[in-house]
């Protein structure tokens, strides 16, 4: 590419930037809007508790149901489309071992199948 139209980009690139970068946000100045209110009515009105706001602490509140009740509600009722399913002493007949090897087997065959239709 020859120096014109390398300048000849960079001028088109640089026109076309600016013509939309001018109609995007127009620039609006706030400096000299007259007040309909006075610095004391202003300053009175922040002194004034805030309408509908509270703060509410929660610590350490109390529940009236049991981690009982609590999980038998939650076997019942649908969790973002899902039961909750509960996971606890989940037994297996397999021993760690077993499952280690498993997972190196699978590593090992996966690399066998790099290359074909159904690998990666």
């Amino acid at each position: 590419m020859n120096a014109k139209n390398l300048i000849a980009a960079v001028s088109l690139l640089t026109a076309a930037g600016s013509v939309l970068a001018d109609q995007t946000y127009p620039y609006v100045e706030h400096t000299n809007v007259p007040s309909t209110k006075t610095r004391a009515e202003v300053i009175a009105e922040m002194k004034q508790p805030v309408a509908n706001t509270e703060y509410v602490e929660h610590k350490n509140v109390a529940s009236t149901k049991t981690r009982a009740e609590v999980r038998q509600e939650l076997a019942y009722q649908p969790v973002g489309g899902a039961e909750y399913v509960e996971h606890l002493n989940v037994a297996t007949s397999r021993t760690r071992d077993e499952v280690r090897n498993e997972a190196i087997q699978a590593a090992k065959s996966k690399e066998a199948t790099k290359g074909t239709t159904f690998g990666g």
